[in-house]
């Protein structure tokens, strides 16, 4: 079993930090993106999108996203259950979860036109394509904001991978950009801390 990752990128932390939280050690190689090697012909053979996370399992069988590596793994080791642990429960997490996939999609298309750093995804960078995307940013942070309530984590009093979805993609925009995210959601920013305070969160 081997994972391929860049610690840095948003999808991928959702892996580390699960498996992090979860305890479980995996064998690692990590992608030097700088020098392009997600986009090598080795690499697209294991992964054609050209993307990380991929887990390669014992048996040779590549899974190419985040939420299914992620699944498999939680399939795999059922104990310290991270996605619920009963019908309602799961359902609230999967329900939490997904809203913070869509949060990660429509914040990448913010920051792709925000900062230059993109010119692989967003050749021309427009400030008026961020300003509107960010409109669609917002919407998802209250839907989190409201569901979070007076909770510590995003679907309770424990971490679930809906905030282990959630999370890198302000840590991407708050560290590696230095760009304000959900610092008009008060619930979502004492969040924030608390989880960037665990041993989990570090890069």
């Amino acid at each position: 079993m081997l994972l391929y990752q860049f610690k840095m990128g948003t999808n991928p932390r959702r892996v580390i930090i699960y498996l992090a939280e979860k305890g479980l050690a995996v064998p690692r190689c990590e992608l030097d993106y700088a020098n392009q090697e997600h986009r090598s012909p080795e690499y697209l053979k294991i992964n054609p999108a050209g993307r990380a996370p991929t887990l390669v399992t014992d048996d040779g069988t590549a899974i190419t996203e985040s939420a299914a590596i992620v699944e498999y793994f939680e399939e795999l080791h059922p104990d310290n259950p991270m996605i619920g642990i009963d019908p309602s429960s799961r359902a609230k997490v999967r329900a939490l979860e997904r809203v913070g996939n869509d949060l990660i999609v429509r914040s990448q298309m913010w920051l792709w036109n925000l900062t230059p750093a993109f010119a692989a995804k967003e050749a021309n960078p427009s400030l008026d394509t961020a300003a509107r995307a960010q409109r669609y940013v917002t919407e998802l942070l209250d839907v989190l904001e409201k569901a979070i309530g007076d909770h510590a984590f995003l679907a309770g009093s424990q971490p679930t991978v809906a905030d282990f979805t959630a999370f890198p993609i302000f840590q991407t925009a708050r560290e590696r950009f230095a760009q304000p995210f959900a610092n008009g959601h008060p619930r979502l920013d004492a969040w924030y801390a608390r989880f960037r305070a665990r041993p989990s969160a570090d890069y």
